[in-house]
């Protein structure tokens, strides 16, 4: 009797012992990376693995539970991690989404695929709600919300859990806040439509501009300001869009919305970041920004050579989706 309650106490010893492991194991292989080392990142975390010449690695890693990158420099995951999972993980570095991920805490890592995974669904493309009429908005907002309640949920982590479900109560309040706001605007605007017009605009080069001088061409606006933090990011990616389409059949504005106090600001502006394009100045005329509904900057807009619409909302100069656009557009 004492001897099977001795080996009651070890068996029990030893499984306390593998449940109360304070660090990480993270080990399998990964092919096409960009290096021969990976990246564990969070906000106040950052640990290196070396991974051999075959991809295969494997490390260990005390961490604070909760959402990591893993990351060859180019191209990154994102792992859940908590001390105590034994992980193996099999990829493409270059798609992650058909990772095979096994050991304990794969549950709540393949949670994260299947979620990242039906982000590619259109359910997941705001503007793919807008532009429907209600009945069909609230029709798709019951599909979405099925989707969401659809991934397993057995033995995933309730913190995991709870930030997900929390991502999704967001953009549920997203559609439902903006859709009257959107909708209107998308159908308004949409591709193919006839664009709002900018008419006698202040050209930095001298004289005035109108939007229909430039017709025959494609136009890409910029709508920024010289004080708007994110318009300035911005105009460096433009600069080099600008050089690498200089000959292609397309003009790049850019209309300053600055006010009469900062005229100047803009024109030294243009001067000391050697600024190329179209340079306008709207001045008092809020006329193009009230027509265009644009209460943001900066805001984008591609326009056809017949004076259409191609994208009310295009992508900013320094997103590889703009290239892309151009691209389909054989600009």
């Amino acid at each position: 009797m004492k001897k099977i309650i001795y080996f009651l106490f070890v068996s029990l010893l030893i499984v306390s012992c593998k449940e109360s492991k304070d660090y990480v194991t993270l080990k399998g292989q990964l092919s096409n990376t960009e290096n021969n080392k990976l990246e564990i990142v969070a906000k106040n975390y950052s640990k290196t693995i070396s991974l051999n010449e075959d991809g295969t690695f494997k490390d260990t890693l005390k961490v604070e539970k909760g959402l990591y990158s893993l990351t060859d420099g180019k191209n990154k995951a994102i792992l859940f991690l908590k001390n105590g999972y034994d992980l193996t993980i099999n990829s493409d570095i270059t798609d992650f989404s058909n990772a095979s991920i096994e050991g304990i805490g794969k549950e709540s890592n393949n949670y994260i695929l299947n979620k990242i995974n039906s982000t590619k669904s259109d359910l997941y493309n705001a503007n793919s709600y807008f532009l429907l009429d209600r009945k069909a908005f609230d029709t798709r907002m019951e599909e979405l919300k099925k989707l969401n309640s659809s991934f397993p949920l057995m033995n995933v982590d309730s913190l995991l859990i709870t930030q997900i479900e929390n991502d999704n109560s967001r953009f549920v309040k997203y559609l439902t806040k903006n859709y009257e706001v959107k909708h209107s605007m998308l159908v308004k605007f949409a591709k193919g439509k006839p664009s709002p017009k900018f008419v006698n605009f202040e050209n930095y080069s001298g004289g005035r501009t109108s939007m229909d001088d430039m017709k025959g061409s494609y136009i890409y606006i910029d709508v920024w300001a010289t004080w708007c933090g994110p318009c300035k990011r911005e105009i460096p990616f433009l600069k080099e869009i600008e050089k690498e389409y200089e000959h292609k059949n397309i003009k790049f504005v850019s209309i300053s919305t600055d006010k009469k106090n900062k005229y100047e600001v803009w024109r030294n502006m243009i001067e000391t970041k050697k600024m190329g394009g179209v340079q306008l100045y709207a001045g008092e005329d809020r006329s193009f920004s009230i027509e265009y509904q644009i209460n943001s900057i900066p805001r984008f807009i591609l326009i056809d050579p017949e004076g259409n619409i191609v994208d009310a909302d295009a992508p900013r100069p320094s997103d590889p989706k703009l290239k892309k656009l151009f691209n389909s557009l054989n600009i």
